[in-house]
């Protein structure tokens, strides 16, 4: 199975910071010494909230440590940017030395496939990078399917998505964590009937397409993932008309707002935060922020029940596009990112660490993370599932926009459905997959 996807709490509007870096010792020999004047140009979308932006800007300050006479040139980018100009970025002649880009076939494997990015296959065994994981799969990409080929990303994070929930209100009504989705739709039908939406959704954005592929998965297993996912198989579509029945049927109990349409995740989460929505269906990437946020009740969180399947696999990805102006600096960056010290301090910060100790993390929310996203690894039945976008380029856009379509009742499960497939078939032809 795969071992993640997008993950963005807030995006901050894009900003460029210049850091002029003092003066220490040199870096060690062959690990990418400068002359005086030489720039890192780094980009990454993650806000300063978050966990991932902590650890990072805390390699850029190792960095500055290691390589006094360069002048690291940070711009603060946005997932919708990349997403969407990410092609165009990296193929221009400004193009970064080193950026987190998405992880997928519609998405790193197509510029990779284009020639945009640098091999790192050699760079990963010289560096003794430890890439060996099935987390790290994301990163390879053979004709621009993910899950195996040449290395062209390396992620330092891992990633999941779990039911967030607000203890203090299941503990009102007297109710327990749900082992199967008969007992989710009763935990949300006690809500319903005491006049409280349960689920908040950001319909506008990707939780929508993340709870819609978590439905689906109650009736796939592991080759219908892959068939899904790497074109391994026929698609089970009928798996993906139940999920759009159950999103349509939620709507109509009152377990989904309907006017959650126009609602983006990162306010979707601030909903919950406020505790007006007892549920949210999102990634571990909200681990940090609802620590910090959350003053007025106790939260926790459980697996979408019913399935051995998660969302979820390895972080997005750092790569380093073949137009880079400084490689070797590039590679000390992912090597400090993947270092003991970074590794911990995410762990801390309640982010999934890909290469830190369990037994090193000493906050409760990273040893829950941790914790669960290892289990998930680690699972012989089921595990990580990957995300729904992965297969062709422009699926993300169909998912949320039929998902939409499904909680407003402008579209039927089978139109909606029939969509997504045409979509999908249509990127697959285009790809030549």
């Amino acid at each position: 199975m795969f071992s993640n996807r997008r993950t963005k709490v807030g995006v901050a509007v894009a900003a460029t910071a210049l850091v002029a870096l003092g003066m220490s010792s040199c870096s060690s020999a062959g690990q990418g010494e400068a002359e005086s004047g030489d720039t890192l140009k780094v980009w990454w979308w993650e806000n300063d909230e978050s966990a991932l932006s902590t650890g990072w800007n805390r390699a850029i300050e190792i960095f500055e440590e290691k390589h006094p006479d360069v002048t690291v040139e940070f711009e603060l980018k946005t997932y919708e940017q990349m997403q969407q100009s990410g092609q165009l970025l990296l193929d221009s002649d400004d193009a970064p030395d080193v950026l987190e880009y998405l992880k997928g076939n519609a998405t790193a494997g197509l510029v990779s496939q284009a020639g945009l990015l640098t091999d790192l296959t050699d760079v990963a065994a010289e560096r003794g990078w430890d890439v060996d994981g099935s987390v790290q799969d994301v990163g390879l990409y053979e004709n621009g399917l993910m899950g195996s080929g040449q290395r062209y990303g390396v992620t330092n994070y891992g990633e999941y998505v779990p039911m967030w929930f607000n203890k203090d209100s299941f503990e009102k009504y007297d109710l327990s964590v749900p082992t199967n989705l008969d007992e989710l739709e009763d935990v949300m039908q006690t809500f319903v009937d005491n006049g409280v939406t349960p689920l908040a959704l950001g319909s506008a954005d990707y939780p929508g397409p993340h709870l819609l592929y978590a439905l689906a998965l109650q009736k796939m297993d592991e080759d219908s993932v892959a068939a899904y996912q790497q074109f391994n198989g026929e698609v089970d579509w009928d798996a993906w008309e139940f999920a759009a029945d159950k999103v349509a049927e939620w709507t109509e109990k009152g377990y989904i707002s309907s006017d959650s349409t126009g609602i983006p995740a990162q306010d979707a989460g601030n909903a919950f935060t406020a505790g007006t929505y007892p549920l949210f269906f999102s990634g571990t990437w909200w681990a940090g922020p609802f620590v910090d946020g959350i003053d007025d009740f106790e939260f926790d969180q459980f697996l979408f029940p019913g399935s051995d399947l998660t969302p979820g696999s390895g972080g997005n990805l750092w790569v380093v596009p073949e137009k880079a102006s400084n490689k070797e600096l590039a590679y000390d960056f992912i090597d400090i990112t993947m270092s003991e010290e970074v590794q911990n301090l995410l762990g801390e910060e309640g982010q999934v660490p890909v290469a830190a100790d369990l037994d090193a993390i000493t906050s409760p929310v990273g040893q829950l993370v941790l914790g669960e996203f290892q289990k998930l690894q680690d699972s012989a039945d089921g595990g990580l599932a990957g995300y729904p976008d992965w297969p062709v380029p422009g699926l993300n856009d169909v998912l949320i926009q039929n998902n939409t379509e499904l909680v407003q009742g402008t579209k039927t499960p089978e139109q909606a459905v029939e969509a997504i497939k045409n979509a999908y078939d249509q990127g697959r032809t285009d790809t030549g997959k």
